[in-house]
């Protein structure tokens, strides 16, 4: 499992949210609606940003979407780094930066808001709830990380 550095909860609590996590970045490397079954929640409130700037309210436009995505974007492994969260009570946060390589393989020209054909970092902040003694995503939001100067040298 990839070194995190969560706060708070249980060792328990830990080992479980960092499988999840592990288990999104696989089934995102696939576009596998069936294994996101048991890591994205149910709950109508469940809100999603994703990488190509659009937001994805409940799992079945998250569904929907990688159904559009299974045989026209293909993407490399999501390889995590910088990992850290808190944990606190029926709630956690897990954020990191990810590695990879996302390319167009669907007739046409790919989406215009999508990085292609590149190897990139990305960030991801997603928020865990504890669902019937299971840790379930509510919410996530991916961005492209810069690879510019930062203002002021910070």
């Amino acid at each position: 499992m990839i070194e995190s550095n969560l706060a708070g909860g249980s060792e328990g609590d830990h080992k479980r949210i960092l499988e999840q996590h592990a288990a999104y970045l696989l089934a995102n490397s696939r576009f596998d609606v069936d294994m996101l079954e048991g890591i994205w929640s149910a709950s109508p409130e469940a809100t999603f940003f994703n990488l190509n700037g659009h937001t994805y309210v409940g799992k079945n436009q998250w569904r929907r979407l990688w159904k559009f995505y299974v045989d026209k974007l293909e993407t490399g492994e999501w390889v995590p780094y910088d990992m850290g969260g808190v944990v606190s009570g029926d709630v956690a946060v897990v954020w990191c930066h990810r590695k990879t390589t996302v390319r167009w393989i669907g007739s046409g020209p790919g989406p215009e808001n999508l990085r292609l054909d590149d190897d990139y970092v990305s960030r991801s902040t997603m928020v865990f709830r504890r669902e019937d003694d299971d840790w379930r995503v509510v919410h996530v939001h991916f961005s492209e990380a810069s690879d510019a100067s930062r203002p002021g040298g910070v």
